[in-house]
């Protein structure tokens, strides 16, 4: 009889333990998953937005750097605006070629999608501190890895502006627009984003009265 009951106390003191441990771990579970959820909510708005600033760097390079590279074949031979004077030789309009411009635009649209599809998926490394959001321990702890898959689609525009850019002198600018809709997709992650590159295409300088423009060029939107 005395054996039985020991061997009932030792048992029921086994499962008292052993709920214990299992209490223990559940919490422990608990807590990193809380801790977990935390960091997570802290790391991806920042690792987001140092993904999309370095994306948004490199496709605005690529555009320039495109578009000073083909600017020379772009505007070889066309010639962009015409001018009417009157009697007293007042210009009285520029007149735009469109056919000239059109042309521009399709070019630098075709150039301009081909370099952004050309932009290999990299990968960047970010110092624990920063993703965190710390700015005393920026540049500590060990690099985050991210590998970015940058997409992205063009859109080609060109407009006109005017400029006062002294006493009775305009200047009259054409300008080619480039937009691209930027995707950053990081694994589980993406964004989309815009970048927009103004490439002067040519510059007039005007004096006197302001000419009226014939066919003129849409506003860029």
């Amino acid at each position: 009889m005395f054996r039985s009951s020991g061997f009932r106390l030792a048992s029921g003191a086994r499962a008292g333990r052993r709920a214990k441990v299992a209490g223990i771990l559940l919490a422990v579970l608990i807590t990193f998953l809380w801790l977990f959820f935390l960091a997570e909510r802290s790391i991806v708005p920042t690792i987001m937005a140092i993904a999309e600033s370095e994306t948004i760097r490199i496709a605005n390079e690529v555009m320039m750097d495109t578009i000073n590279e083909h600017l020379h074949t772009l505007l070889n031979g066309k010639v962009l605006l015409e001018f009417e004077t009157g009697p007293t030789g007042d210009l009285l309009y520029v007149r735009t070629n469109s056919t000239a411009l059109n042309q521009i635009q399709a070019d630098a649209l075709r150039v301009l999608q081909k370099a952004i599809d050309s932009i290999q998926d990299f990968t960047i490394y970010v110092p624990l501190g920063q993703a965190l959001g710390s700015k005393l321990l920026a540049s500590l702890g060990p690099r985050i890895p991210i590998r970015l898959i940058p997409y992205g689609s063009v859109r080609a525009q060109i407009y006109d502006s005017y400029d006062v850019t002294g006493i009775n002198q305009t200047r009259y600018n054409i300008l080619l627009r480039a937009t691209c809709s930027v995707q950053v997709i990081i694994p589980l992650i993406a964004a989309e984003t815009e970048v927009v590159t103004d490439i002067p295409l040519t510059t007039v300088l005007i004096p006197g009265k302001v000419p009226d423009t014939y066919l003129a060029i849409p506003p860029a939107k």
